[in-house]
């Protein structure tokens, strides 16, 4: 019997690597600004011009098949299919107010997203503007979803759902959206920075539905109420979360950090981390100006953070708390165009788009998991020149981490796995008065918490969890583990 488990185990994992393998090219093709195209083929970047009369900018995204072939893109008002044309009904996919108040493209960073589900099927996600509610400087009042089935259409893909509000009446920041696959490595968890104050609303998108988990908020950083670009981003491992944006007027170089649980979407362990002022910036402006972070990426190995500013470029050190100056501008002043949000290519470097203008150049970091100058900041070292076009190097898609697979939330046994009879259920979870546990073992409920502390044993099926403060617990039952979450 050991021998059927230990072979069915293996089996299981070798089926999730394979997926994440196959899942690994996802985000290998980009479209950058007026219509050029990146491909990474190994060491190998491919670049071709295919304009079709959109204009592409900081809230463009896009999304690959499996061999790292371009299935879909948008700039965040409309979407396209991989010879771009527009999909069938996939323009206009925001409001029609919102959609003309940006002149039918979007230049709000992270604005728009597509999750990959089961049977050739997407969700793309945007925040918007509902009818009526329109002005530059508003928060976001709404969060659309619309379905694309890519086998509808004779095999050539149709939105066979359009703008489905799954947030109405709201207060979100026009930037700093970005998703997490799900721990079973098939759905996805939404999260999305809201309101001037810093509270994170989270969504889970599974293979038929779309849920509201709610939101948590935290002391600080408060972003203001203006925001045009900034970057929530993951980890590689999906464990980790930064946030951070450019508030005009506030300038205080703030960075929200977080732990991140994929089983349950709980960001915790908070902390605030402040950019440093920058040695280089607009001698027109304050120079706290600069304090206007525009990205932010982990390095491979979570031993940094890069913060990307409107001149500078930062690398944080998580084990020292130190920062280093990867790099300023990359150019003369006047001819510089700002730093902007950075993403990671398909050959593991990290790129770093352009705000506007006509640059044809994009700058990368050839060796992110290197401490300090080691690290090998290029300047300009993706080059659009050869297309002959300006200002195909700025914005660089919205994309999350694909290749991110499935992961086991809790601790089980050889014995568990062959004997399900000792199936442990905890609810409601989260709580903040009881919890009620069903299960048919017979042994005692232990109460752990989050360091591993033994708080409380009883034979009980109930447990009253009024007196314990907010955070994560574990309920032992048995071998059996199961996470709580005490409000």
């Amino acid at each position: 019997m050991t021998k059927k488990v230990i072979l069915i185990l293996t089996l299981l994992q070798t089926i999730v690597c394979s997926s994440v393998f196959a899942q690994s090219k996802l985000g290998h093709e980009w479209i950058t600004s007026w219509g050029a195209r990146v491909k990474f083929e190994g060491n190998n970047i491919l670049m071709r011009y295919t304009y079709n009369g959109a204009y592409f900018a900081a809230g463009s995204s896009s999304i690959c098949d499996t061999n790292g072939n371009m299935v879909l893109y948008s700039n965040g008002f409309n979407i396209f299919d991989s010879t771009g044309n527009y999909l069938e009904d996939g323009d206009t996919i925001v409001p029609t107010s919102y959609y003309n108040q940006y002149s039918g493209f979007s230049l709000l960073s992270q604005t728009s997203i597509f999750l990959p589900m089961d049977s050739n099927k997407y969700y793309f996600i945007t925040p918007a503007n509902s009818e009526g509610n329109l002005c530059f400087s508003c928060h976001n009042d709404v969060m659309l979803y619309s379905v694309i089935d890519m086998n509808a259409n004779g095999g050539a893909g149709k939105v066979v759902k359009r703008m489905i509000p799954f947030a109405t009446n709201g207060q979100f920041r026009k930037t700093q959206m970005m998703a997490c696959r799900h721990s079973n490595g098939k759905d996805w968890w939404l999260l999305k920075q809201g309101g001037d104050s810093n509270t994170v609303y989270k969504y889970l998108f599974t293979q038929d539905s779309v849920y509201n988990m709610g939101y948590q908020e935290f002391i600080e950083p408060l972003w203001g109420t203006w925001d045009i670009y900034g970057q929530s981003t993951f980890n590689m491992d999906g464990n980790k979360y930064a946030s951070s944006c450019d508030a005009s007027g506030i300038w205080t170089g703030k960075i929200f950090l977080a732990d991140f649980d994929r089983c349950y979407g709980i960001l915790s362990n908070p902390k605030v981390i402040t950019m440093p002022k920058a040695p280089q910036y607009n001698p027109n402006a304050p120079s706290d100006s600069e304090r206007l972070t525009k990205g932010l990426a982990y390095s491979p190995n979570n031993k940094f953070l890069y913060v990307i500013g409107q001149f500078n470029i930062w690398q944080f050190d998580f084990a020292d708390s130190s920062w280093f100056h990867v790099a300023g501008m990359d150019t003369t002043f006047n001819k510089f165009q700002h730093y902007e949000a950075s993403y990671y290519g398909g050959d593991g470097k990290l790129y770093i788009g352009n705000f506007g203008g006509t640059s044809k150049q994009m700058s990368r970091i050839d060796n992110p998991d290197v401490k300090g100058a080691g690290c090998n900041f290029c300047p300009r070292c993706l080059r659009f020149d050869s297309l002959g076009v300006y200002g195909t190097a700025q914005s660089i898609p919205c994309m999350p981490n694909y290749s991110l697979g499935a992961q086991e939330c809790w601790p089980e046994s050889t014995k568990d796995i062959m004997n399900n009879k000792n199936k442990l259920e905890v609810y409601p979870n989260p709580s903040s008065t009881s919890l009620y546990i069903k299960t048919e073992s017979k042994e005692q409920r232990e109460l752990f918490n989050s360091i591993g502390q033994l708080l409380f044993t009883t034979k009980e099926n109930e447990i009253n969890v009024s007196k314990y403060s907010k955070g994560v617990y574990y309920l032992k039952v048995a071998s059996k583990f199961k996470k709580i979450i005490i409000e």
